[in-house]
C-alpha cells in the first residue's frame, strides 16, 4: 500500500457555503506557518453506583482549525471575508466583530489533492508584529454544514463537517510500497 504524505499547501480559497460551484476565490498573500489542527475529543462519562466502569461515555468532537497570517490582500477583499466597507480606496472597519462563514478549500502540492471545510467560520484580528507586515491573525474553525435533499416527505437530511479529496493524488516522486 502507498504512503500517502500531504504537504505543502498551495493555494486557499472559499466561497459561499452551500454554493453548487466548483469555483474558489483565492486567498492569497497567506504567509508560511499556516496551520491545521483539532483537539481531541472531550468525553463525558456517565458513572454507574455499584460498578467501576460507566455505563455509557459521551465523545463530543471538537472542531478543525486552520490558523494563519494574511498579509498580500486588496482593500475590496476585506468587506466580503471580515465585514466593513470599501469606497474611493478606503476600507472602513465593521464597529462590532463580525465572522462570516464560508466553505473553505485548502489545495496541496503533494499527497492528497485538497482538505474541504464545508463552513467554516473566520475571524481576523488586526496585527503587526515588530519588524513584520501589516497583517490579518486569521482563524477558521470547522462547523457542521446542514445538508437537505429532496423536498416534502421525501427530504433527507445529512450533516457534514470537512473532507479530505484523494482522488488526484501526487506523489511527488516518494511512492514506496507498505
Amino acid at each position: 500500500m502507498a504512503q500517502h504524505i500531504t504537504l505543502k499547501p498551495k493555494m486557499l480559497g472559499y466561497h459561499n457555503v452551500g454554493a453548487d460551484s466548483a469555483s474558489f476565490t483565492d486567498l492569497s498573500g497567506v504567509l508560511r506557518g499556516l496551520t491545521i489542527s483539532q483537539d481531541e475529543p472531550e468525553s463525558n462519562s456517565i458513572d454507574a453506583e455499584f460498578f467501576d466502569s460507566p455505563f455509557y461515555i459521551e465523545n463530543t468532537m471538537n472542531p478543525v482549525t486552520i490558523n494563519f497570517e494574511w498579509v498580500n490582500f486588496d482593500l475590496d477583499e476585506l468587506d466580503a471575508l471580515i465585514g466593513g466597507t470599501y469606497a474611493n480606496s478606503i476600507y472602513e472597519a465593521p464597529t462590532s466583530a463580525v465572522s462570516p462563514e464560508k466553505c473553505w478549500k485548502l489545495d496541496f502540492g503533494v499527497g492528497y489533492k485538497s482538505l474541504v471545510i464545508y463552513r467554516g467560520q473566520l475571524t481576523a484580528t488586526l496585527k503587526k508584529d515588530e519588524d513584520g507586515a501589516l497583517a490579518y491573525a486569521c482563524t477558521i474553525t470547522s462547523l457542521v454544514e446542514t445538508v437537505t435533499t429532496g423536498s416534502g416527505s421525501s427530504a433527507t437530511t445529512s450533516y457534514r463537517l470537512y473532507k479530505i479529496d484523494g482522488s488526484e493524488v501526487d506523489t511527488g516522486g516518494n511512492e514506496s510500497a507498505g
